[in-house]
């Protein structure tokens, strides 16, 4: 608790301190995330393989073996951390004088926090059902079950948690991030737009989960675009705020 609030002490009588804390957390985290992103292409073909049948899924999934396990509660726990990001962004910016609302900070860390819980279900919900499913000794009942359950988790904990609304909140904070950056000229202004211009890309790429519950819904597959970009641009709004001291 003590550390907590040296640290509050410290970004509020420092501003600069406050920019290079948060520009730190902010380019860590998406070279943290990135890695087991790509290894979850690599071992398990994500992220186009979530929307196979089931089974395929679940084969897909076993053939992975314990190291799969261990990649995607890695993913899990990069997106925990997203808590230091969001919660040090917020002292920054209020550091720098510039304007942060609450309801930016409770975006941030709702998003973090769905997300880890959707991504949660791989390690320690979804081995089990999947040697239930694939196991031909077992009960064909309980194979069947196990296949329905993992249907209907995927479709709550990924689809409706970690992609509807672990995105949408985290569209909501970039777009207070990139308004604040323009108000309070915490960056050069292109950073400001390019985090308001990767905001409606995050809403077309919504397009997608809806075509899993409406057939024929026109998809716009946005979202890795808007993923991808929204990585850079953290990447490199963190960079800026360790490298350049605030203006005066």
């Amino acid at each position: 608790m003590s550390h907590n609030w040296d640290i509050e002490r410290m970004t509020a009588s420092n501003p600069v301190s406050a920019r290079r804390l948060a520009g730190a957390a902010m380019t860590v985290f998406p070279l943290a995330a990135t890695v087991p992103y790509v290894l979850l292409i690599d071992r398990f073909g994500y992220d186009d393989i979530l929307r196979e049948p089931p089974l395929v899924v679940l084969r897909a999934f076993q053939d992975g073996g314990p190291a799969l396990v261990l990649i995607w509660l890695a993913f899990a726990l990069c997106a925990v951390s997203f808590l230091w990001v969001a919660g040090w962004t917020a002292e920054s910016v209020r550091a720098q004088g510039g304007r942060w609302p609450l309801w930016a900070t409770l975006a941030g860390a709702g998003s973090a926090l769905v997300q880890a819980i959707g991504l949660l279900r791989w390690p320690f919900v979804v081995p089990g059902l999947a040697a239930t499913a694939l196991d031909p000794a077992a009960d064909p009942a309980a194979r069947s079950a196990a296949v329905v359950v993992f249907g209907a988790l995927n479709q709550f904990a990924g689809v409706a948690l970690g992609e509807h609304l672990g995105q949408t909140l985290l569209a909501a904070w970039t777009f207070a991030l990139a308004v604040a950056v323009l108000r309070g000229r915490l960056a050069p202004a292109p950073f400001g737009w390019l985090g308001l211009a990767l905001v409606p890309l995050w809403i077309l790429g919504q397009s997608e989960l809806l075509a899993t519950v409406v057939p024929g819904f026109l998809v716009v597959e946005a979202t890795p675009i808007a993923f991808m970009g929204w990585q850079v641009w953290l990447l490199t709004l963190g960079l800026w705020w360790v490298v350049v001291k605030p203006r005066a």
